[in-house]
């Protein structure tokens, strides 16, 4: 005799496990979320049915997520965006420092050649990368403009400390007691305030920190305003 079908075990509902599932998956993935509380819903909707009211509580639960799930992923934006702005500054950085070394060590080629220092760009045979977003300052005569920046060549000259431009260039008497500084302004996160970079040919003393020849040195950090 064939069992009453009306009298077998009703089988719970794989939707509200997979609707949990994904919802903690969507922590990681936030795609995945939505599907999550779609799934949750529909298990609710089907709640007053037997397969699904056994596990109604997996899809509160997922619910429950979803709620937790915004302030969390709020807080987490909060931290990360302003952390991602200001490595996305540092980055920009490295192009002046890179300049800044590749000039260093041109001026480092000519006065192997002539016995002093290049007073322009052009002497030298320094060009930077297209798109620059920094000025250069090779000589007191001598600048290479941005390209890559919508912050005038004003705001950028003002930007460099009080008497660093002055240092800008070469000084003293070549061969033996002459040296070269060379200096860098941009803006890398469209604020008021400038980047500014230096480097010499001599070891300098900045602030009580020794500097050595060839090395930038920040004058001012932009990533820190």
């Amino acid at each position: 005799m064939n069992p009453n079908p009306t009298n077998a075990p009703v089988q719970p509902a794989v939707l509200p496990v997979v609707a949990l599932v994904l919802g903690v998956l969507g922590f990681c993935f936030p795609p995945i979320f939505l599907i999550a509380i779609v799934l949750a819903i529909v298990s609710l909707v089907k709640a007053s049915e037997p397969a699904y009211a056994a596990r109604k509580t997996l899809a509160i639960i997922t619910l429950v997520l979803g709620f937790v799930y915004v302030p969390v992923v709020g807080i987490l934006a909060a931290i990360a965006i302003p952390n991602f702005i200001k490595f996305q500054a540092r980055s920009k950085q490295s192009e002046c420092k890179t300049n800044l070394k590749a000039a260093y060590f041109a001026q480092k080629s000519y006065f192997a050649e002539k016995d002093t220092y290049g007073s322009t760009a052009e002497e030298i045979g320094f060009s930077p990368e297209k798109r620059n977003r920094y000025t250069y300052r090779i000589g007191p005569e001598s600048v290479i403009l941005a390209t890559q920046t919508t912050t005038p060549s004003q705001e950028l000259e003002a930007g460099y400390p009080p008497g660093l431009i002055d240092l800008v260039g070469n000084h003293g008497e070549c061969p033996d007691k002459c040296v070269v500084t060379m200096a860098c302004a941009g803006n890398i996160d469209n604020d008021p305030f400038i980047d500014v970079w230096s480097i010499s040919t001599s070891q300098r003393a900045i602030n009580g920190e020794v500097v050595p020849p060839g090395v930038p040195f920040c004058e001012a950090d932009d990533t820190r305003d």
